[in-house]
């Protein structure tokens, strides 16, 4: 498992003063890529750590691979209650399931979810976005199981995120590369309009 040191200097904005270690979460990036990636995935685990809230998923241990293992029933819910409740920042629980969905995926050893810079461009660093994009990807993951292929799980998890988006009761108004994307899922140029992120 390759680690990354995340600065302080990129989480200065919000958890000033803290110094992490990310697992295996981001793979086959360039390392400031991977540092942007990261640190916007963090930042929304540490509105959990710093919440006064007491999160239903508090309980849950992930300190060993049986722990992760165990634990995918309550990240599948997590995952559909995420994307089957609007964006909205006040909402705590949405919060913490969120925090919870991440912290698994940098755990978990049978899943790897290889994140690559055009997530970051499509979400513009939108914190509730990537949040939404975790569940999505993390929900069809668990869906079709360890043996998941990279390629359809990262253009099914996009699908996902576009549905998502374009619904107006979501509280989102698509824009920039967000609204490329519902546009080529629209067209069924989906594949096609991804694979010309990477190559930007």
């Amino acid at each position: 498992m390759v680690c990354f040191r995340i600065i302080n200097s990129i989480f200065a904005p919000y958890i000033n003063g803290f110094n992490l270690i990310c697992p295996n979460i981001v793979k086959n990036l360039n390392i400031n890529a991977m540092k942007a990636i990261l640190s916007i995935l963090l930042v929304l685990l540490a509105v959990n750590a710093f919440s006064q809230n007491t999160s239903q998923y508090d309980n849950i241990l992930l300190n060993t691979a049986a722990d992760y293992r165990k634990a995918e029933p309550q990240v599948s819910l997590a995952a559909d209650f995420v994307y089957t409740t609007p964006i909205d920042k006040e909402n705590i629980n949405r919060k913490n399931a969120i925090a919870f969905i991440l912290k698994w995926m940098q755990g978990t050893s049978d899943y790897s979810f290889a994140v690559d810079e055009s997530m970051r461009k499509i979400t513009n660093d939108d914190r509730e976005l990537i949040g939404v994009y975790a569940a999505c990807i993390t929900g069809y993951a668990l869906q079709k199981g360890k043996g998941v292929d990279r390629d359809d799980l990262k253009l099914n998890s996009y699908r996902m995120l576009a549905t998502y988006c374009e619904n107006p009761a979501n509280n989102y108004k698509p824009r920039g590369e967000m609204k490329k994307l519902i546009d080529a899922k629209n067209q069924n140029k989906l594949k096609e309009y991804l694979d010309s992120m990477v190559k930007k």
